[in-house]
């Protein structure tokens, strides 16, 4: 008996099964004659292994393959379209004199038509006068204090470029504003004029 008991334990359901080699087995019987509580525990395997077998245990995988085999025939009878008139015909001529009367109203020689300096481009306008960077390792209270002592505050951001849209409080300087971020070089990355 060159092996712990632990290492035969971990090998008895494969000597029950019939599974290891001869040397295998016969050193495991020799633990067996002298260890009850270890042939205890092959007798035990023994007859769950036995009534495992005895029962017709099917699993979860071939019942669901049974109902699916089963449902696969009504199916295809079911998805058949029914047999009718089809009237697709219709929309394709609807579709024909739509575009017919979209191309008519475009290029008509009476339609009204704009003057030609009269229109205007749309846009949104941004908030903000002034567009800033904030340095990466930049404190929220180091900005929060230079923002308010710039008499500015955040109306919009941080962008996707990290960008912040500020606007000046109520009878603010902008331009003395905007000096006072550009001075202030260990918070500030960049600033510029939103208007330019």
């Amino acid at each position: 008996m060159t092996r712990t008991r632990d290492a035969i334990e971990l090998d008895l359901p494969f000597h029950v099964n019939g599974t290891l080699d001869p040397a295998q087995s016969a050193e495991i019987e020799a633990w067996l004659a002298e260890d009850a509580q270890l042939d205890a525990e092959r007798a035990a395997l023994a007859a769950i292994r036995d009534g495992m077998q005895a029962q017709d245990i099917r699993s979860p995988g071939d019942l669901g393959l049974a109902r699916l085999m089963r449902d696969v025939g009504h199916e295809a009878a079911a998805s058949a379209p029914p047999a009718g008139p089809r009237r697709t015909w219709v929309w394709q001529a609807v579709a024909a004199i739509a575009v017919a009367g979209f191309v008519t109203q475009a290029f008509w020689p009476g339609a009204p038509r704009a003057p030609e300096g009269d229109y205007r481009m749309a846009s949104a306008v941004m908030p903000g006068g002034l567009v800033v960077a904030f340095l990466p390792d930049a404190t929220e209270s180091a900005i929060r204090d230079l923002l308010l002592s710039a008499g500015l505050e955040i109306v919009s951001g941080p962008s996707a470029l990290g960008f912040y849209r500020l606007a000046g409080v109520e009878g603010g300087d902008l331009t003395a504003a905007a000096e006072a971020l550009r001075a202030a070089t260990t918070v500030v990355e960049s600033v510029e004029n939103a208007q330019n």
